[in-house]
């Protein structure tokens, strides 16, 4: 396949160097045009947050039915996931996650949430020092996911499947082929389950439960349960990494907080923008269009980089500063009919640690990042914190 005119930008997006150092690659997309092609991935792509926006809100256009990976392994394997799916289809099967996720329904957890978070900051206002992505923010989504979700699984298990699936979405590259085994055992492990293998009255068996009503079959339902496990550990587990991060390295906004605990949800979201933890998901063009003067052809497929749309200077001042005065959306949960179903689910988890560390933490200080290597997700593997 040609550039059909299209700017040409020659790299792979997938290589370790661009994975481990993202950014000036994204400026590169975002520099070269609307719509750029990818001949390393065979790919088109956009990085520019109007046009990820606009892209994200047509999903008449950008179709998500026939995957969002950029290998067709992976698009197949997760046909019957709520990620993969459109128009009825689609409303159904999030109708049903929603039923677990929306803030009416996790308000019975959010007690149990403000004392895990309370226990969690005392906990290590004690150590000298602590690794900030295992001791901080993995504990309210390992919590919220072993419990809530209802599966006899143990956590670190949880984890490593959801990154290894993650890992799965990107080409066939050899990172995909390594996390292979992992990925699989996630499917493989729900397409096992029964009645009998979750917890009562949990989320996986809600999603039994609209089985056995008829809102969808059962092979849906084991599928949906995917649905549940990889987005709510890595994404909300990378964004508190990187709120964390964000206020040990700008001590004057952490101050401000403290000072104004009303901006709480302001910096949650402002974490999440920088954050972006999914770099981005591919879509499939249903029919032959034209795009910024580009004929598309129906069944290319585009990937929208919501990570390079969040740090574009042609929509936010400043992309790269942590600040409290931003106010409207980004991209960093999606946008249109595929935003996050577990965005609600993120904001109560990282704003009750927020909540938890304002009366006790004076300061925060980090060191010693780490990057996350993964196709799909960006953040930090791990780095060094203490609170005082």
């Amino acid at each position: 396949m040609k550039s059909r005119g299209a700017p040409v930008v020659d790299l792979d997006l997938y290589s370790g160097n661009v994975i481990r150092d993202p950014q000036p690659i994204y400026r590169t997309i975002r520099d070269a045009g609307p719509l750029v092609w990818l001949p390393k991935q065979r790919l088109w792509a956009m990085g520019r947050f109007d046009d990820v926006r606009e892209a994200l809100r047509d999903d008449t256009t950008f179709r998500s039915g026939r995957g969002v990976a950029a290998n067709p392994i992976a698009n197949m394997l997760g046909r019957y996931t709520t990620l993969s799916s459109d128009d009825q289809t689609h409303l159904t099967r999030r109708r049903i996650l929603m039923h677990s996720l929306t803030s009416r329904a996790l308000a019975p957890s959010v007690e149990t949430f403000e004392h895990e978070a309370v226990a969690t900051v005392e906990r290590l206002l004690e150590l000298e020092s602590f690794e900030a992505v295992a001791d901080f923010s993995s504990r309210l989504p390992v919590q919220a996911v072993a419990e809530l979700v209802g599966l006899t699984v143990p956590p670190t298990q949880m984890l490593t499947w959801a990154a290894a699936t993650f890992d799965g979405l990107g080409p066939a590259n050899q990172r995909t082929i390594t996390t292979a085994r992992s990925s699989l055992g996630l499917l493989a492990y729900t397409l096992r389950l029964n009645r009998n293998s979750v917890t009562p009255g949990g989320w996986a068996a809600s999603v039994f439960d609209a089985a056995d009503r008829g809102d969808v079959g059962w092979l849906e339902a084991k599928n949906m349960v995917v649905d549940f496990v990889a987005p709510s550990l890595d994404t909300t587990i990378l964004a508190t990494a990187q709120m964390l991060w964000s206020l040990g390295t700008n001590p004057d906004v952490w101050q401000q907080l403290k000072d104004d605990p009303s901006l709480v949800p302001t910096a949650v979201v402002e974490a999440v923008r920088i954050a972006s933890p999914i770099r981005g998901f591919t879509r499939t063009v249903a029919d032959d269009t034209t795009l910024h003067g580009v004929p598309l052809r129906k069944g290319d497929r585009v990937v929208l980089l919501y990570a390079a749309a969040n740090m574009d200077e042609r929509h936010f001042d400043q992309p790269e500063r942590f600040a409290l005065y931003r106010r409207g959306s980004n991209l960093g949960w999606g946008h249109g009919i595929h935003t996050c179903v577990g965005m609600q689910l993120a904001k109560l988890e990282m704003q009750t640690l927020l909540h938890a560390m304002i009366p006790r933490v004076d300061t925060i200080t980090v060191s010693d990042p780490k990057p996350l290597t993964n196709n799909c997700l960006q953040g930090f593997a791990s780095f060094t914190a203490r609170f005082t």
